[in-house]
């Protein structure tokens, strides 16, 4: 079995609380992970340690969450969390409890969580897993259920109303009916939720997996139309036969989400989600149902609906860039050499073109034209994308040209007959400047 540092690390930690006399279990995702054999990401530990011993033990860590008890341990790359027992007072904002009550026995701390197969302890050094919600048998009924009463759960967090669907998506569970019918019941709770939580919880879902399912059960659920209407309206918009026989524009959005590749970059998963975002307010019949420019609409529809949900900077320029550009393999096999090699340095290419690659899905189309185009692009080294300049601004004055905003037109010229494949030698790209360029301007 391969080494897991983290596990280790977590480990070394359980030892050290159980030396000193204290119960401790590892809980949460990792039991629940490991249960379905799946890859452990994170080790949380849970313990009757109260926080003042905890920081005694560990001088090192670092206090999140004082108030709860929580603290976690830096081993290496390893982040451990570690939380003492406890159970929670009144809710009255939504998201965390006014106040706690630090226990000795962990069954009163995992009645507080959020759903059953998320509450299972496990005993570090046996192995033998403590059940207080019956989580095992919902884990064995592939079954997301909340512990307790469910409005009371998704009341006291609200957050909790997405968590149950990711978990559902990536793991491929129902959800059990009570829960869903008080995670329907309280969708439109959601608005309370700090956009930012919203933000990071909507990545989630489409980059851990189930994407697809993820997006039909916040549409099933009344989420979609609260946080995503512009993707709400996608439902209905009929689209050509002839190039969509998949149907309407959101099964057409489902179909790439549904063929994202396992842990896909963000930007990647959210053009796939919005990458037709412009269709439905581009809409149009003449001789077919078109769809004139959704391309530069969904670009810019895409830079606010990231813009509302507080995405960095950086994830909305990529995304929207992706969007944007999406349609213009179309044109690939009327491109010249320089377009071509244009088109191909765009930043985050491979991006670009595993859209392209899951659009050809999503549309029931071979896939062909992607196959083309990624040959084209293999064949070119990076040095043919972006040669290195031939002339530079002080060779042009040495040939008699004044300095100003002229230069760069210039030297444009010049990379543009290199894309081309017209020019190869310094020689070459300065009797080209003396032939095509008026010195006198």
């Amino acid at each position: 079995m391969m080494r897991d540092p983290a596990r280790d690390s977590a480990l070394r930690l359980a030892a050290a609380l159980r030396e000193a006399t204290h119960l401790v279990y590892f809980v949460g995702g990792c039991v629940r992970d490991k249960l379905l054999n799946l890859p452990v990401k994170d080790y949380d530990l849970a313990t009757d340690a109260p926080p003042a011993r905890l920081k005694d033990l560990f001088p090192h860590a670092l206090e999140v969450g004082a108030h709860f008890g929580v603290v976690i341990v830096r081993e290496g790359e390893a982040e451990i969390q570690i939380a003492t027992f406890r159970s929670d007072h009144a809710y009255r904002d939504g998201r965390r409890p006014e106040a706690v009550t630090f226990e000795s026995d962990p069954r009163q701390d995992v009645l507080r969580r959020d759903f059953t197969i998320n509450a299972l302890l496990e005993d570090p050094f046996t192995g033998e897993v403590i059940d207080h919600v019956n989580g095992l048998a919902d884990l064995r009924a592939r079954l997301l259920r909340a512990i307790g009463d469910p409005a009371r759960r998704f009341t006291e967090d609200r957050l909790r109303l997405l968590r149950a669907i990711r978990f559902a998506a990536r793991l491929g569970f129902e959800i059990e009916a009570a829960t869903w019918d008080a995670l329907v019941r309280l969708a439109p709770a959601i608005t309370a939720v700090s956009v930012e939580r919203v933000r990071d919880e909507l990545s989630r879902i489409l980059t851990e997996g189930g994407a697809r399912r993820g997006c039909e059960l916040l549409d099933a659920s009344g989420l979609l139309e609260i946080l995503l209407p512009e993707i709400a309206r996608m439902k209905g918009v009929p689209q050509p036969p002839e190039f969509h026989p998949e149907g309407d524009v959101w099964t057409h959005t489902l179909l790439l989400l549904e063929h994202l590749p396992p842990s896909p970059p963000l930007p990647l998963a959210l053009a796939a989600l919005l990458h037709d975002v412009g269709k439905p307010p581009t809409f149009s019949v003449s001789d077919r149902i078109r769809f004139n420019g959704h391309a530069e609409e969904g670009a810019r529809l895409t830079a606010l609906i990231l813009q509302r949900l507080k995405y960095p900077g950086a994830i909305i320029d990529t995304t929207v860039a992706l969007v944007k550009n999406h349609m213009r393999f179309l044109d690939l096999p009327r491109m010249g050499q320089a377009a071509r090699k244009r088109f191909f340095r765009l930043p985050h290419f491979d991006q670009q073109l595993e859209l392209y690659r899951l659009d050809l899905l999503g549309g029931l189309r071979p896939l062909n034209a992607y196959e083309e185009a990624l040959r084209l692009h293999e064949t070119l080294a990076a040095e043919d994308l972006r040669p290195a300049p031939l002339v530079t601004g002080e060779d042009l004055i040495e040939l008699g040209f004044s300095p100003g905003p002229r230069f760069k037109q210039i030297l444009d010229a010049i990379e543009e007959e290199q894309l081309e494949g017209g020019l190869s030698t310094r020689e070459q790209a300065l009797q080209f400047v003396l032939e095509r360029f008026d010195r006198a301007g």
